[in-house]
């Protein structure tokens, strides 16, 4: 598979070295007009497979040029094949994973603050306030993290699982994890939670867990 990354910032450039090195990607090229160390520039998309980017202009800009996209957003849109593939995300995709998840949520030095209520993230980020939202019409909570590391956590009956990284780092493998799942029918990440985890983990994410 040819990877062709539309320049939309940070994260994008992140999840290509992220793709780099994973199995079955056969190239990372970066979508021009653009300057890169790392990568080809291609002028255009028409070797590409798929594309990753993010932001609200990334899906019109995927259309433009024909070629499908793993994208950030949080709702399907036209010309995307995978959406959701944030951190939010992977906190779906764990939570999917439980019977009953009870707590949801994710802290990033993104996120705004939250005032609705508290939860406990593992250490180096521990108790913040959080504001409960929806994400792809999913319940979670939403926390501002106060240092450089993100967390995902989903608390189910039986056991708590978590994820710690830094948060640019984490962003970047949300959106490369997401480009295996690409398939005929657009989906969300969490809807392939198993495959989206074991890319995220085979990327360099750790999960823990304890009963």
């Amino acid at each position: 598979m040819k990877v062709g990354v539309l320049v939309t910032g940070d994260t994008a450039v992140r999840a290509a070295h992220s793709l780099s090195a994973h199995p079955g990607i056969e190239e990372v090229v970066v979508i021009g007009p653009a300057r890169s160390r790392s990568f080809r520039v291609a002028p255009d998309a028409n070797e590409c497979d798929v594309l990753v980017g993010t932001g609200p202009s990334a899906p019109a800009t995927a259309r433009d040029l024909g070629v499908r996209l793993v994208w950030d957003g949080d709702e399907p849109a036209s010309g995307v094949a995978v959406w959701g593939a944030t951190p939010i995300g992977l906190t779906l995709a764990l939570a999917a994973r439980e019977p009953d998840p009870r707590t949801v949520a994710v802290a990033h030095p993104d996120l705004d603050d939250g005032s609705d209520h508290q939860v406990r993230f593992p250490d180096p980020i521990g108790r913040l306030k959080a504001a409960d939202t929806t994400y792809g019409k999913k319940r979670v909570a939403l926390a501002h993290s106060p240092n450089q590391f993100a967390a995902c956590l989903a608390v189910g009956a039986e056991r708590r699982v978590t994820i710690v990284d830094d948060g640019a780092f984490l962003s970047g493998v949300a959106l490369a994890a997401g480009v295996p799942l690409v398939r005929d029918e657009p989906i969300p990440v969490w809807e392939s939670a198993l495959t989206y985890l074991q890319n995220a983990s085979a990327m360099g994410v750790v999960m823990a867990e304890d009963r």
